[in-house]
């Protein structure tokens, strides 16, 4: 080689470091993006290939809540407790509507003041994007998709993909949250005693099953596993459940399952729910995800697009928080900087994170 053509390889690997150094530096302060399964057999290569071990079957069964169990236990705490159920109650104007129950406003001023009052979420583009996918599905064939809303809050997007005709996995580890959407089911008439197409788990999801601290803030939106997240002065602490993903998906026996989207807002949480998942993400089955990124580490980000990245899929649009279209125009450009990432299999401490 010559000296002309070695430096006009360093040029270009250079170039190919600040665009991948970009790229990650975009998706880690990007906070939605939505991420479209493709065929394997087009791009040469399969996940089964780059399988990662499968997690042990667990003895132990991870229990969906009962909803008649939730409602009927003091010990939770409800920002509710001296208002009549009507007071909280409303009929979306999404298409198709639903019954939704709120916090007080008191308690959630953020969402009481846009549901309760403006009859939709202040996510507007969210839910159009879930309309936007789920509407595609045939829901007239037994099993209905699945979808899997992992941050499940007061559940605006479980209960609106059950009014879009697919059955729900719902995950959220603070109680509290299950006391407003066991209500909402009731409203619906799809509480459990006659319907069972919404399956609520009060459990965080990790990369490893025990216990960990989830402390609650001022919006009870934002709870988080990391503590420093939260300001110090509306701090508290429960102690929560967490599980593997992939535990719950082989007991319920979602391998074989199609699972139109699954939607993760964790707050910061999210390459541990996706490390916890690798059975399932590369399994091929889930067809969309839509994941808020709230993780400010660069090399995180990096590990965890690789992952998925890997098993298959691709970055088909970046959204803000309330889930408005974002950059149209860099769109085209992230797949392609991905492919070079992967085929030079950058390990995560590499130049182009040392960059930033």
């Amino acid at each position: 080689m010559t000296r002309k053509q070695s430096s006009l390889q360093c040029s270009n690997s250079n170039a190919i470091r600040v665009a991948i150094g970009l790229l990650l530096l975009a998706l880690a302060l990007m906070p939605f993006f939505a991420m479209k399964h493709v065929q394997f057999e087009a791009h040469g290569f399969h996940p089964l290939n780059h399988h990662p071990e499968q997690p042990a079957k667990t003895h132990d069964v991870i229990q969906p809540v009962s909803c008649q169990d939730i409602l009927n236990d003091p010990t939770i705490y409800d920002p509710n407790v001296d208002l009549e159920k009507d007071e909280t109650k409303r009929l979306t104007i999404t298409d198709p509507q639903f019954y939704i129950s709120l916090h007080s406003q008191f308690f959630d001023k953020m969402r009481w003041v846009h549901i309760m009052k403006q009859g939709e979420y202040y996510e507007k583009g969210l839910t159009q994007l879930f309309h936007q996918i789920l509407s595609t599905y045939d829901t007239t064939q037994q099993p209905l998709p699945l979808v899997l809303d992992i941050g499940m809050n007061i559940g605006w997007f479980s209960l609106y993909s059950r009014a879009l005709g697919h059955d729900v996995a719902a995950f959220e580890p603070n109680p509290t949250m299950f006391l407003r959407v066991c209500e909402s089911l009731e409203y619906n008439n799809w509480n459990q005693d006659n319907d069972n197409s919404i399956r609520l788990w009060n459990y965080g999801l990790g990369a490893q099953a025990g216990v960990l601290n989830l402390t609650l803030g001022k919006n009870p939106g934002g709870s988080s596993f990391h503590e420093d997240r939260l300001a110090p002065k509306f701090r508290k602490t429960i102690p929560v459940s967490v599980v593997k993903l992939d535990s719950i998906v082989i007991q319920q026996g979602w391998l074989d399952r199609k699972i139109s989207l699954v939607k993760v807002d964790v707050e910061g949480f999210e390459n541990f729910v996706f490390e916890g998942g690798k059975r399932l993400f590369y399994n091929g089955n889930v067809e969309n995800i839509l994941m808020e990124n709230s993780i400010n580490n660069i090399t995180t980000v990096g590990q965890m697009v690789d992952m998925l990245y890997d098993a298959g899929y691709r970055v088909n649009e970046i959204r803000t928080i309330n889930g408005d279209p974002y950059h149209e125009d860099w769109w085209h450009t992230f797949n392609p900087i991905l492919e070079e990432r992967h085929n030079a299999k950058v390990p995560a401490e590499s130049d182009q994170i040392r960059f930033f």
